[in-house]
């Protein structure tokens, strides 16, 4: 594991535990999402991740959070100051990977339309499709239709479960749209009908 990686795992960690700690007294937990939400805000101002790990480790919990503006002798003696700054940089972490995705996502459109193609491929989630967390949308850069293929496992049989649906996303961003489903989804147990309902799907939605 990297250094970074040691340190993104110290954020989650962080997040993870702060609020079930001060959940059982409201007031503290009011308090602790002030405090998130002031280290957040100084956190603005960083352009990506690796310029946050690198934030992160110029400066230690309590000063950190004094420049953000925390009242330090003023929080309760069972919160963490490492475990709010930790948490706070976490939220800001999650709000970069959203930005990357979504700037990569546009650059994949672009060269698409760049180079002539119909279809992009956009999210991709794993790369074992029996497994859960698969992922994979296919869009038509000229309509948005999308058909999207994912995978989750039976709870009870412990088998992968293979879901497949049309919709619509924004031809420019690759983002929802809140149209109802061009195709409702599908759930499949096997691999070689959920492909051949997907072929049918790209035919009738990725087609010009």
């Amino acid at each position: 594991m990297s250094d970074a990686d040691a340190v993104r795992r110290r954020w989650r960690h962080g997040e993870e535990h702060l609020y079930p700690v001060v959940m059982v007294r409201p007031e503290v937990y009011a308090l602790c999402l002030d405090c998130v939400r002031a280290m957040t805000e100084r956190l603005q101002a960083v352009p990506d991740l690796d310029a946050l790990v690198a934030t992160y480790r110029a400066a230690d919990a309590r000063s950190d959070l004094a420049d953000a503006g925390v009242d330090l002798d003023g929080l309760p003696p069972e919160t963490d100051p490492e475990l709010i700054r930790d948490a706070a940089y976490q939220v800001r972490a999650r709000e970069l990977e959203a930005r990357a995705a979504l700037e990569r996502t546009e650059r994949a459109i672009m060269r698409a339309r760049r180079d002539g193609a119909r279809v992009v491929e956009l999210w991709p989630a794993g790369r074992d499709e029996r497994l859960p967390g698969f992922r994979r949308v296919e869009m038509n850069v000229a309509t948005g239709a999308a058909v999207v293929r994912g995978t989750r496992m039976d709870a009870e049989t412990g088998e992968p479960v293979f879901t497949l649906e049309a919709v619509r996303l924004d031809p420019e961003t690759g983002g929802a749209t809140g149209d109802a489903p061009l195709a409702d989804e599908q759930s499949f147990t096997t691999s070689d009908t959920w492909h051949a309902a997907a072929e049918r799907l790209r035919t009738d939605h990725l087609e010009d």
